[in-house]
């Protein structure tokens, strides 16, 4: 690209505009090293990769099918102890498995507004 004096590339405007804003200081992983760069290459590591992150959608969708089949019998309890006390076994699994997978992160149970819905209803 033949570049004339005194015009500045648009992506480069772009990118300078972001530096100087600071949108690229949040970027995920800035000022750190990349991942893996220190391994010898291996010419599947995309394959390896995409593995990885595809079990970890499956363990969320899991998880989620779990809650979406729980939820029902823990919110057809008697007390709203027992509710809560469900509910916060929920949570605790939802927790376990954000811990595991932080990008893959299912939202926990909103227990108090689960259990004044509940009341609500009855």
């Amino acid at each position: 690209m033949v570049e004339r004096p005194g015009l500045e590339p648009w992506i480069e405007r772009v990118i300078r505009e972001a530096q100087e804003d600071g949108r690229l200081d949040v970027t995920k992983g800035v000022g750190k090293p990349i991942p893996g760069l220190s391994r010898p290459y291996d010419p599947a590591w995309w394959a390896r990769n995409w593995i990885v992150v595809e079990r970890a959608k499956e363990q969320a969708a899991d998880l989620a099918r779990s809650v979406e089949q729980q939820l029902p019998r823990v919110l057809a309890r008697e007390t709203d102890d027992e509710v809560r006390s469900g509910l916060d076994s929920l949570n605790d699994g939802i927790v376990a498995h954000n811990d595991a997978n932080p990008d893959l992160a299912p939202p926990l149970l909103d227990v108090e507004t689960l259990i004044r819905n509940r009341s609500d209803r009855r």
